[in-house]
């Protein structure tokens, strides 16, 4: 890794550490977007190399364009498998199931939840939703009405840690675990996690690997730019898996020829009219911009709205999470070029397999995410809906858990 890169990273890292609620001394969506720092061929090499031999040069860019759109994980023949456990995990009938949504209006959190419900079906599981509404002090009620309720495992779904204490303080006190999916706190990711000291954390976190995410969406965008021209990179640092997906597409564009913006930060609440103008108002300083990398679906479907209005229809905005809403605009060929998709009804199987262990007493399948599975999405490999693997996983875990 190229000097200057690496110190971009290693400062990422320390911050992802601190986590993600900090002020930000980069740009924010309130600082109008548009200063910005980049990162050229020339900035990432070492003292005393040349450009050439610490640019993208012998890297193969097309060939893993190609490859981020194919589904993982792969055996050696490039075949889906599944990359669950093999230990088998009887599944408890009659429990009580407590679902949190970090917010019941957001698709990303509800669907793996809803999957575990869909888990329960097979089990007689009594699963009840308590909606985190965005608001930690709602998310805190949340997980003390569960306790309340008296269920025998609480599910939390992009919920912090961190702002949840006094719920996971009252739920330890009752003995009842609260465990979390699609938050990126755990392994395959590191450095993401936002509690510190004595503070208390979920028993576990089952995310995708946000981080091959991030390498993979690069991949794309390189690939398809042909290792050339410049990207603005926006980001979301109020969420750990945003963070994780962050670094990762950092790491693997520092090794290309393109020329990356500073990271610009805005929040969930400035998605809308705020990111927008702050989007056309980089646009407008940067001309030469031909990619915009959006930390997830939502925020990039109302960028893409606003620069169709705006007529900036030479731009390809790539995002993470693919859902129908955008792979729609995708197919209807604006500038919505491709996202990073992963199997968010697996992850939901995945944290009932892991709590499953978890109530039985038997120890947690490693990665703890249990290697959901995902890819780059495109024109060329849109689903109908949101993007689930093809290969029959509930099948194997269904056997797992007689």
């Amino acid at each position: 890794m190229k000097k200057g890169i690496a110190l971009l990273l290693a400062g990422f890292m320390c911050f992802s550490l601190a986590g993600c609620s900090s002020s930000e001394p980069g740009q924010t969506a309130d600082d109008g977007g548009t200063s910005e720092t980049k990162i050229s061929a020339e900035t990432k090499t070492e003292e005393g190399s040349s450009t050439e031999e610490t640019s993208g040069s012998g890297i193969d860019w097309a060939e893993k364009g190609a490859a981020s759109v194919k589904p993982n994980p792969v055996d050696e023949n490039g075949n889906s498998v599944f990359g669950g456990p093999t230990e088998p995990a009887k599944a408890p009938t009659g429990i009580k199931v407590a679902l949190i949504p970090s917010d019941q209006a957001l698709s990303g959190p509800v669907t793996p939840l809803a999957a575990i419900e869909e888990v329960g079906g097979n089990f007689d599981w009594t699963c009840q939703w308590f909606n985190g509404k965005g608001d930690p002090t709602e998310q805190n009620k949340a997980i003390m009405d569960a306790v309340s309720w008296k269920a025998d495992v609480i599910v939390c779904a992009s919920v912090d840690a961190a702002s949840i204490q006094q719920g996971l303080t009252t739920a330890k006190e009752a003995e009842i675990p609260v465990v979390s999916t699609s938050n990126g706190t755990d392994e395959p990711n590191e450095g993401t996690n936002t509690v510190s000291g004595d503070q208390l954390d979920f028993a576990f976190d089952v995310g995708v690997d946000y981080r091959a995410l991030g390498v993979s969406i690069a991949d794309w965008m390189i690939a398809d730019a042909g290792n050339e021209g410049s990207i603005a990179v926006f980001g979301a640092k109020e969420y750990p898996s945003c963070m994780a997906t962050e670094y990762g597409l950092l790491e693997e564009l520092a090794q290309s020829d393109m020329e990356i913006s500073e990271v610009m930060y805005f929040t969930g609440g400035q998605v809308g009219d705020s990111l927008n103008r702050q989007v056309i108002g980089y646009l407008q300083s940067n001309p030469d911009t031909k990619y915009v990398f959006m930390p997830y679906d939502p925020a990039a479907i109302q960028v893409c709205q606003a620069l169709a209005t705006a007529g900036y229809d030479d731009v390809k905005v790539c995002s993470i999470l693919g859902t129908a809403a955008y792979q729609e605009l995708i197919a209807s060929g604006s500038c919505a070029a491709a996202s990073a998709a992963y199997d968010m009804v697996y992850m939901g199987w995945g944290c009932a397999d892991q709590f499953i262990r978890l109530l039985n007493g038997q120890e947690l399948f490693s990665p703890h995410g249990e290697n959901v599975p995902y890819c780059v999405i495109d024109s060329t490999n849109l689903s109908d809906g949101d993007w689930v693997s093809t290969y029959d996983y509930k099948s194997d875990f269904l056997a797992l858990w007689k």
